[in-house]
């Protein structure tokens, strides 16, 4: 038997982004999906405001969400409130959202480092922390999927330094919850197309990459699809790199 269920899925809003991917496709296979976005964040970054893509993602069936904003302490609570109100006891989560408007060492200042902790960090965290507080196993196996980046990311410090502590973090909380029947991964997608490349950053990256293309979305939602699975309850503390082997092969 391949247990579905109910499962909260962070940063799924634009129509091409991988948290988005990762909602339709965990619908279409039955879960009842409870998806956040944030929309301030989305209309201060060059793709701009997407109310529309929520509201389509919104209209596939099993799919339910609201906004939250990570930053808060308090919104990872308030969202499990919700969500288990809405969908039921929650059997798995799938943190896609992140914080990562730029910016290098000598641009980065204290505000700018702790905002990113606060969101990509902290945020993470805390939903892990609740999760975990409310996980019962009879609604099914326990799973929590972290997104990552690999290093090194130039120009993005502040978030590479908030990804790096997810990775220690993921490995941590692994060994704790393991006991309780709850896996704990996290994958690094490689540079996937989700419309932020130019067209000549993504011819090149594809030509450095030994399949010859760049990540897709459904890529990395796949191996979402199959760590939530049976199938998948062997895997547990495990660093994914679903890139084509982008990070181990890349040519010049």
């Amino acid at each position: 038997m391949n247990y579905v269920g109910a499962v909260i899925v962070t940063g799924a809003s634009r129509r091409i982004g991988i948290g988005s991917e990762v909602v339709r496709q965990l619908a279409a296979d039955g879960w009842h999906v409870f998806a956040t976005w944030w929309t301030p964040y989305d209309a201060a970054m060059p793709w701009g405001s997407n109310r529309d893509e929520v509201d389509e993602l919104l209209a596939v069936p099993g799919v339910v969400g609201m906004q939250a904003d990570l930053a808060d302490p308090n919104a990872p609570a308030a969202l499990f409130d919700v969500a288990v109100a809405a969908v039921g006891p929650i059997r798995a989560l799938v943190n896609v959202h992140t914080y990562d408007p730029g910016g290098g060492l000598e641009e980065i200042d204290a505000t700018d480092l702790d905002r990113h902790l606060a969101i990509n960090v902290r945020g993470t965290y805390l939903l892990c922390r609740e999760f975990a507080s409310r996980y019962t196993p009879g609604s099914g196996p326990g799973r929590i999927v972290n997104f990552l980046s690999g290093p090194p990311l130039v120009g993005s410090v502040a978030y590479a330094i908030s990804k790096g502590a997810v990775h220690w973090m993921t490995l941590s909380i692994a060994g704790e919850l393991a006991a309780k029947g709850i896996t704990v991964n996290a994958i690094n997608p490689g540079p996937t197309d989700t419309g932020w490349m130019s067209a000549e950053l993504k011819t090149r990256l594809a030509k450095s990459n030994p399949i010859g293309r760049v990540s897709e979305p459904h890529d990395a939602a796949n191996i979402v699809r199959f760590l939530l699975s049976e199938d998948g309850g062997w895997l547990t503390a495990q660093f994914l790199q679903s890139d084509g082997g982008f990070s181990q092969l890349a040519v010049p």
